[in-house]
């Protein structure tokens, strides 16, 4: 059982989200849905996980709360997005996150990429990032 920290500001889609992953057998200690809530939730809470949404309503977007975690953490990240643009993937990219989904995503293909995310690699971490 992993646990998953969700960075999402529509509160329908965060819970959709953790309903999918808590019967999937992962643990979700919170639903964040701000950038500027997620280094915060990250140390408090020390996720294996973190589904991230890119387009966030604060100040600081998904990508950016991304690069900060990375200042501390090597935990894998998977990029959540219904409005897909080149710039924004190419930023997301730069983060080196596990996945990039687009919205709206099933429940097989968050499971999936999540399975990937947490797979130890040779280098005995886990996910792509």
């Amino acid at each position: 059982m992993a646990r998953i920290l969700i960075v999402e500001d529509e509160p329908i889609v965060g819970m959709q989200l953790q309903e999918s992953l808590e019967e999937a057998g992962h643990s979700v200690p919170e639903v964040v849905d701000s950038g500027d809530a997620v280094m915060g939730a990250v140390l408090a809470h020390k996720p294996d996980l973190i589904i991230m949404d890119i387009n966030l309503r604060s100040f600081i977007d998904g990508v950016d709360a991304a690069a900060r975690v990375r200042l501390v953490s090597e935990v894998p990240i998977i990029f959540l997005t219904a409005y897909p643009s080149q710039g924004s993937q190419d930023r997301a990219i730069a983060t080196k996150p596990a996945a990039y989904l687009l919205k709206p995503i099933n429940d097989r293909q968050l499971l999936d990429s999540v399975d990937l995310a947490l797979s130890p690699r040779p280098d005995g971490r886990s996910g792509r990032g």
